[in-house]
C-alpha cells in the first residue's frame, strides 16, 4: 500500500487543526470515495482520462472537501453547544440544518453541468461528465459519509469543550476562576 501523497496530508492537517482528527479523517475518506467513484464511472463507461477530466476532478476535489467542512463545522458547532445530547443527534441536527444549503449550492451546480454535458460538445464532454458524476458523488458523500464516519470513530461533545483559561500574572480572577 503506497503512502498518502503530500496534497491529502496537507488536507488531513488542516481539517485536523480545524476540527478534530475524526471528522477530519471522515472528511478524507469521503474524498477518497468520491475520487474513487468517479473514476470508476470512467473506468466502466471506457472513456478516456485526459487534462480536461483531470481539471474537473481536481475541481470535484475542492467541492467535495468545500462541503463536508461545511457539514464538519456545523457539527463542531452542535456537539460543543449541546453537550448533553447525544452524537447521533447532533449529526443529525448538522446534516438538517445545512441540507438545504447543499441542495441549492448543489442542485445549481449540478444544473450548470448538465448544461455544458449536453451543449458542449465531444470537447468539454469529459469534463462536464466528470464535474456532473462528482457533484452528485461529493454531494452524497459529504451527508451520508463524511460526519457518519466522524461519529463512528467516536467523535464527542468532549472534544469540542472549551478549556478554561488560566489567568496571567496580575490578571484579576473573574467569578467562574474564584470557584
Amino acid at each position: 500500500m503506497q503512502p498518502l501523497p503530500p496534497r491529502a496530508l496537507g488536507i488531513l492537517a488542516y481539517l485536523a487543526l480545524r476540527f478534530e482528527w475524526r471528522l477530519a479523517t471522515g472528511a478524507l475518506l469521503a474524498l477518497l470515495h468520491d475520487i474513487i467513484l468517479v473514476l470508476g464511472v470512467f473506468s466502466l463507461c471506457g472513456f478516456s482520462f485526459d487534462l480536461t477530466v483531470l481539471a474537473a476532478l481536481l475541481a470535484v476535489m475542492g467541492y467535495s472537501v468545500n462541503d463536508s467542512i461545511v457539514v464538519a463545522d456545523r457539527l463542531r458547532e452542535y456537539l460543543g453547544r449541546r453537550q448533553k445530547m447525544p452524537v447521533a443527534r447532533c449529526v443529525d441536527n448538522a446534516i438538517r440544518s445545512t441540507f438545504s444549503r447543499t441542495l441549492v449550492t448543489s442542485g445549481t451546480t449540478l444544473f450548470t453541468a448538465g448544461a455544458i454535458l449536453l451543449l458542449g460538445g465531444p470537447p468539454l464532454f469529459g469534463f462536464a461528465l466528470t464535474l456532473f458524476v462528482g457533484i452528485m458523488v461529493g454531494t452524497w458523500s459529504s451527508i451520508f459519509v463524511a460526519a457518519t464516519l466522524g461519529e463512528l470513530f467516536g467523535v464527542k461533545p468532549q472534544h469540542y469543550r472549551k478549556k478554561a483559561r488560566l489567568p496571567k500574572e496580575g490578571e484579576p480572577l473573574t467569578a467562574a476562576q474564584r470557584q
